[in-house]
């Protein structure tokens, strides 16, 4: 079985943007934009992040976080965004990841103003939360989110910098079938994962350059053979698996190092999959599976 949206989709999402390496483009508004969609769910929650929620009116299929989002018309998804009702939306501001070229131009030569923006990496997340919080109007604001997800970074490296750096696969997505471990796409070294990892005080285990969205087999795993195992899964309404015999699954992998060592984790959370501004709650959950046994003092990851 397959995971659901938005899990194995945004290794698609991923794949391309990676093969696309766009730098953000920006068609901006004449004045602060009243009436804005959005394309992505990590710009969705964004712009909600930033105070800019009141000015949404429209998301994907798939933006359902914040849950005012939930209520909001639907405009298809990443690879099938529906024109005709954007249009009769009247927006206007279109926010889209950079990747998505064709549906820019449509909307640019019906006149609609588009912003595009990245989030392949952390540096990617951040910049794009400066770039809608400028586009928008809500500057302030969205310096003051920067701010608060910088002292929280600085407060992990602070915390991991003595400590020692496992090996850490990071799973994004992979088949399941009734035979355990199958094929599996992992981090690698080009992703916002990656970018966690490190700060939160670990290795990649994959670490050649390229691809860039690795595919690994059960004898790569085996090859690889990480000290930690952080498989990321959406929210419990996003999947239909039962994560207790995908647990067992892994645990059958008895020649891992990650097995043996009983630090196979599932991250079961939508912000887990999101790369919005919610990633430092990612982060700080990185830090504390990758070091159980450091004592956060007062303002400890949460």
């Amino acid at each position: 079985m397959l995971r659901r949206w938005p899990l194995f989709l945004s290794v698609v999402l991923l794949q391309l943007m990676l093969i696309f390496s766009v730098n953000a483009t920006t068609l901006w508004p004449k004045q602060t934009a009243l009436k804005i969609i959005s394309l992505s769910p990590h710009i969705t929650e964004t712009l909600f992040a930033i105070g800019a929620g009141q000015d949404v009116i429209a998301v994907t299929d798939y933006c359902d976080y914040p849950t005012e989002a939930q209520a909001l018309p639907k405009v298809g998804g990443f690879v099938n965004p529906n024109i005709e009702a954007i249009v009769a939306l009247e927006a206007d501001l279109v926010i889209l990841l950079a990747s998505q070229h064709e549906t820019s131009r449509q909307l640019n030569q019906l006149g609609i103003k588009t912003l595009a923006v990245n989030n392949r990496t952390l540096a990617d997340i951040q910049s794009t939360i400066s770039t809608i919080g400028l586009a928008t109007g809500h500057q302030l604001a969205s310096d003051q989110l920067l701010d608060e997800m910088a002292k929280r970074i600085a407060f992990i490296k602070l915390a991991v910098e003595k400590q020692a750096k496992p090996s850490v696969m990071v799973t994004i997505s992979h088949q399941l079938g009734n035979d355990g471990i199958d094929n599996i796409y992992i981090a690698g070294q080009h992703d916002f994962y990656n970018d966690l990892l490190v700060i939160a005080g670990g290795k990649n285990v994959y670490q050649r350059p390229y691809p860039k969205v690795p595919s690994l087999s059960l004898e790569g795993i085996l090859t690889l053979n990480p000290d930690i195992i952080i498989d990321v899964f959406p929210e419990a309404n996003d999947h239909s698996t039962s994560l207790t015999q995908l647990h067992a699954q892994w645990m059958t992998l008895t020649a891992i190092k990650a097995v043996q060592q009983r630090q196979v984790h599932i991250i079961e959370a939508n912000y887990a999959t999101i790369p919005g501004p919610r990633v430092i709650l990612l982060l700080e959950q990185f830090a504390q599976l990758l070091h159980p046994g450091l004592i956060w003092p007062e303002g400890h990851p949460h």
